[in-house]
């Protein structure tokens, strides 16, 4: 079967393993459903320690009993220029949720050369699992952050990396399987934060963070049991340093512009990143949170984030094989320019709710509803899409590494957001949601501008041309 490349390039022929059924290999449902139980994990320890810290763990009388805080607190309200409660539970907050989407790359570093893929996953389940266990010991809350954070990076930058390893370069089927692969996270999303904020409120802070942790210990189960499913490590992991093959000038100019590309993402998802940090203390100050004369807690904003994303990523399939029936389907990196156009729009919604209904418990929860659609459908085209992008991009060699590395947009982001969180008390509520649609929609002009310039990078090995359904290829 020949393709057409753009701009009146030659054709050529497509490799012969890109004949593939619409079947996807039985290695992905092992992967999602090991990322669904990390994300459980995640997310329900994200919905509940920013408000567990504001409530609890920073007040003078329960800070001063976990160890190392004495001298860490202060540390954070330096650095942040923090000095209420609110705005310390935001700094660490943002401090930690970087520090979690920075150590991927040093999972992926020791992944490609030392321990191998699977058994950086296993140790990465074994270190948050402990981290869980003493997150519910209140003097050990600092050692328990330092675990979760080495576990959540070592799991969540090589599963990923092996999911892209499921598929040929060129196979179309591989967008589709990280928009899968978010599925299974959106899932426990929807789940995870009412489930453990519903334990917290009956029984304690100790129990939530303790339900969360039945996400990694199923998902370990999953990937232990379905790991022969899986393609085994590249060999290079098992050479010597001295002779792993080189990158070439070529390889070493796109992993230059893949990692010029993260802080650039960092700020397209800014709105979405804020969302479980300083959008919560806004919630719980300025949203409606009665219905049907139940008081519901702020903490199901996440929840319903899940769940309105877990639709949005349904469409975003459906519509791209729909289109390609008919059209040429956009590369990722235009996937992703549209995304963060659409993205920017979201957090608008949010300025109009608080410009029009001011002041304590007035913005009606619809204003939400309308940001967490339109943030969510510009997400789904950025973040899924970033991640099929870097596994195909980044040169085989440091193919684990680099795509690991993708998450630092997230660290860059938890660091920017951690900063921002903290001008709630400083900028009117409409203001501090203007200034997060204007950061978003610059960032995406300068993503516009890396697709223009850096085409031979970001342009896919086969182009699938207009009537021709990629998955059937």
């Amino acid at each position: 079967m020949t393709e057409i490349l753009p701009d009146g390039a030659p054709p050529f022929e497509v490799s012969p393993h890109v004949a593939h059924s619409r079947k996807h290999p039985p290695g992905l449902a092992v992967l999602v459903l090991t990322e669904g139980g990390v994300a459980f994990t995640l997310y329900g320890i994200q919905s509940l320690l920013v408000l567990y810290m504001e409530n609890d763990a920073l007040l003078p009388g329960h800070s001063a009993r976990i160890w190392g805080m004495s001298f860490f607190l202060p540390f954070i309200q330096s650095l942040y220029n923090a000095h209420s409660v609110a705005a310390s539970a935001s700094a660490l907050m943002g401090l930690f949720l970087a520090a979690v989407y920075a150590t991927p790359m040093l999972g992926g570093l020791i992944a490609d050369y030392w321990l191998g893929r699977r058994r950086m996953i296993i140790l990465g389940a074994a270190t948050l699992i402990a981290g869980v266990f003493m997150l519910a010991v209140e003097p050990l809350f600092l050692l328990a952050l330092f675990c979760l954070l080495l576990g959540f990076g070592f799991l969540r930058g090589l599963l990923p990396a092996q999911l892209g390893a499921l598929y040929q370069g060129e196979d179309p089927r591989r967008a589709d399987a990280f928009q899968f692969f978010m599925l299974g996270v959106q899932m426990a999303v929807i789940v995870s934060p009412i489930l453990c904020s519903s334990f917290a409120d009956r029984y304690g802070w100790a129990a939530g963070f303790l339900i969360a942790g039945i996400g990694v210990l199923a998902g370990l189960a999953v990937y232990v049991l379905g790991c022969h499913q899986l393609p085994p490590d590249p060999q290079h992991m098992q050479r010597s340093a001295a002779n792993r093959p080189r990158l070439t000038p070529q390889e070493t100019r796109a992993v230059l512009v893949l990692l010029a590309l993260l802080p650039v993402l960092a700020v397209v998802s800014v709105a979405n990143t804020e969302i479980f940090n300083g959008y919560l203390i806004w919630g719980e100050r300025h949203y409606q949170l009665t219905f049907l004369g139940y008081e519901v807690p702020v903490s199901w904003l996440v929840s319903m984030d899940g769940l309105v994303s877990t639709g949005t990523t349904l469409l975003i399939v459906w519509f791209w094989r729909i289109w390609a029936r008919s059209r040429t389907v956009p590369n990722e990196i235009q996937k992703m320019v549209l995304g963060g156009g659409i993205a920017s729009v979201g957090p608008i919604f949010l300025a109009l709710g608080s410009w029009l209904q001011p002041g304590p418990h007035q913005v009606n929860i619809l204003w939400g509803i309308a940001f967490h659609l339109v943030n969510d459908i510009g997400f789904s085209l950025t973040y899924a899409t970033g991640m099929a992008l870097f596994s195909r991009a980044a040169p085989r060699a440091v193919n684990v590494t680099i795509v690991a590395c993708y998450s630092l947009h997230l660290f860059l982001g938890n660091l920017f957001v951690g900063k921002l969180a903290g001008l709630l008390d400083f900028l009117s509520a409409s203001s501090f949601w203007l200034l997060h649609a204007g950061l978003s929609l610059g960032a995406t002009l300068l993503l516009w501008l890396f697709a223009r310039f850096f085409k031979d990078v970001f342009a896919p090995p086969v182009f699938i041309r207009a009537g021709v359904d990629p998955s059937s290829i």
